[in-house]
């Protein structure tokens, strides 16, 4: 009987030995903050980009990696339009676009003359090149000291303007700017992008909506009109090469054969065929539509 007592008291001591050990909590997992954390997160400069990062959902790129970014500091995200208002406000969509697209997964490569396509996290290259000082030029007009800040494993940049997020395609660039889009309307109704331009190093010249309406192509001629008549204009619109506002040569050739000169005016890039009276001039532009391609608005048609 003793032994039988015995026998429970030590298996109740068993379990309740193991019934302590199994409450023992665990610690809990140290979280690892990396360099490029600690900077965005206590940088008061950064203030707004670190929104961006939030808004984006992006917090999971700030690794400790050997990585390129460009970043803005808030009087450059202000200047460019982005105060706290429009970023909170913004979908988390063109968030991740804007970051991606000035976010490299490697180092800056400049090695070819000119602009040399650089491949971003968004999938779409930036063309980065060099002025004259020796600084990076970023689609022909962001720019970045040539000399990055290390930050752990990453390089960081310094822009002094936003540059705005590539798109796969120039048809993505045409349906989603209301500016041009009787321009759209003429390039999809020839198919020239589908047929010619998909391959290729392009710049096209998109005349804003009302430069084809006084040329009289409102959107029921365009819809109407024999297609061989629209082809032309779509033709000229576009010129062999891919140019930024800041790299255009004095001659460039369109898709017909024929010459356009280009000169500066009062500081504004401005076109002109044989068959312009008056000169085309650049509006904006250096919006990058997939590889090779390059799109600028003008408030003219070219006429070689």
């Amino acid at each position: 009987m003793e032994r039988r007592l015995l026998n429970l008291v030590s298996g109740l001591l068993s379990l309740l030995l193991i019934g302590l050990l199994a409450c023992k909590k665990t610690p809990a997992a140290k979280i690892q903050v990396t360099p490029l954390q600690t900077l965005i997160n206590t940088d008061t400069t950064l203030t707004l980009f670190h929104r961006m990062i939030l808004r984006a959902n992006d917090v999971a790129l700030l690794n400790d990696e050997a990585v390129t970014l460009f970043i803005p500091r808030n009087a450059v995200l202000r200047q460019d339009g982005y105060p706290e208002l429009i970023i909170d406000s913004m979908s988390s969509t063109l968030a991740d676009r804007i970051v991606r697209y000035q976010y490299l997964p490697a180092a800056v490569n400049t090695d070819s003359a000119g602009y040399t396509p650089n491949t971003t996290l968004l999938g779409i290259p930036v063309y980065i090149g060099k002025d004259n000082a020796g600084n990076l030029l970023l689609n022909g007009s962001a720019t970045a000291a040539n000399k990055p800040t290390a930050v752990g494993k990453a390089s960081v940049y310094w822009l002094n303007s936003v540059v705005p997020p590539g798109a796969d395609s120039l048809t993505e660039l045409l349906q989603t700017d209301s500016s041009i889009k009787l321009f759209a309307r003429i390039m999809a109704r020839t198919n020239l992008y589908d047929s010619l331009l998909q391959t290729g190093s392009f710049t096209v010249l998109a005349p804003v909506n009302h430069a084809l309406l006084a040329a009289g192509y409102d959107s029921l001629r365009i819809d109407t009109v024999n297609v061989d008549s629209l082809l032309p204009i779509a033709q000229n619109q576009v010129v062999k090469g891919t140019w930024f506002s800041t790299t255009f040569p004095s001659k460039v050739t369109t898709l017909t054969g024929g010459s356009i000169t280009v000169a500066v005016a009062g500081g504004v890039l401005q076109f002109a065929g044989t068959g312009n009276s008056t000169p085309v001039h650049w509006l904006s532009g250096d919006q990058v539509g997939g590889s090779g391609l390059i799109l600028h608005h003008v408030d003219g048609i070219l006429s070689p």
